[in-house]
């Protein structure tokens, strides 16, 4: 049997399934490492659910990715429902989404700016704009990109009738208004939390001095999310992982630095970071969060790596700092291990600042 040519294998050869549906979208779709400001990101009408969106494809993969809409001022969405994963955050503006599986009542949250809202997989959402002079904007990080390249069908990602009713129990919707539950140290269950730059984090010493850090078990998703506090005059320990997560500063002023294992320091990349900053580091690539402001530097973070469901991974965020561990996919450089420079960029950055040193001095020759 003769093979075919190239334009016919071009004509069958689906190199994405995700960027097909966003080109279907009609909407933009942004790559990289990162992105300065997904507040002033431009944004594309999108017609399937009004309002103006954008996607992402960050990280060099397509596992997880943003979605960011803007709802004009007395605005609404179009009523959606996926079998992908959905967490939405609020970057500006105020309003409500309600949420409801067929033949159930409406539950209905009101939210603001640094919301943080957990959508029930399958179940049906709407989104509506508080204001009506201003238009507000939200984001969703989502496991959408998997999903469709995994299925590659709409229909049964948008017009599946299957209920989720284990992720939509009476009783689950109490954490959509009140606080949730602390499940353990660092780790608190809940679908909504009002604004994520005043909940309170524990102490996270193995990330870095005066380091908070938060995981969130929201929605029983198979999304992993965290919150993660850096001091006033402080930094974490460079650390890497697989590709995937999205790292989002909610509060202050910093800069993030990204470099290979092995890599000479001429080749590290800098990115200047601020409210709503989003970065998402390469496989294995190390990363490494500054705070050079005034107060508190905060991010939020959507992750592989969910709180309640181990999904049989060995991976134990407790551990990626052992030394033994280091030729792991994760992994954490203690600050006695790193390179000084890095250091010394930080404290000239500081000076700059006028902001106190707060790190003790590393001892002479560590």
């Amino acid at each position: 049997m003769a093979a075919e040519g190239a334009d016919d294998f071009e004509r069958w050869h689906v190199k994405s399934s995700y960027q097909d549906f966003v080109r279907q979208e009609g909407v933009p779709l942004y790559e990289g490492s990162g992105l300065p400001d997904l507040g002033s990101l431009e944004l594309g009408e999108w017609p399937r659910r009004g309002g103006r969106a954008a996607y992402t494809r960050l990280g060099d993969q397509e596992s997880y990715n943003l979605q960011i809409v803007e709802i004009p001022a007395s605005g609404q969405l179009a009523p959606e429902h996926h079998v992908y994963e959905a967490i939405m955050f609020v970057l500006k503006g105020h309003g409500a989404t309600s949420v409801w599986q067929t033949g159930e009542a409406k539950h209905t949250v009101e939210w603001r700016e640094g919301s943080l809202l957990a959508i029930p997989l399958n179940a049906w959402h709407q989104e509506f704009n508080g204001s009506g002079s201003e238009p507000c904007r939200v984001l969703f990080g989502t496991n959408m990109a998997q999903v469709l390249n995994l299925y590659h069908n709409l229909g049964f990602v948008f017009d599946n009738p299957y209920a989720f009713s284990d992720r939509f129990l009476a009783g689950a919707r109490e954490y959509y208004s009140d606080l949730g539950r602390k499940r353990n140290l660092k780790l608190h269950e809940t679908n909504f939390i009002p604004d994520v730059r005043a909940f309170e984090l524990d102490s996270a010493e193995d990330r870095g001095r005066r380091a908070g850090m938060m995981r969130l078990a929201m929605g029983d998703s198979s999304i992993g999310v965290h919150l993660m506090s850096v001091s006033e005059g402080t930094y974490v320990t460079a650390h890497r992982h697989f590709a995937g997560p999205h790292v989002i500063v909610v509060e202050g002023q910093g800069y993030e630095i990204f470099f290979m294992p092995d890599e000479e320091q001429r080749r590290r990349r800098r990115v200047e970071a601020n409210p709503y900053t989003v970065i998402a580091p390469r496989l294995n690539e190390f990363h490494q969060h500054f705070n050079i402001g005034r107060g508190a530097y905060r991010m939020l973070a959507f992750t592989p790596f969910p709180a309640k469901y181990g999904m049989g991974r060995s991976y134990d965020p407790e551990l990626t700092s052992r030394s033994d561990n280091r030729h792991s996919w994760t992994y954490m450089i203690p600050f006695e291990d790193e390179d000084p420079a890095l250091r010394e960029e930080y404290y000239a950055n500081l000076r700059r600042n006028g902001i106190e040193l707060q790190l003790e001095p590393l001892k002479q020759g560590a």
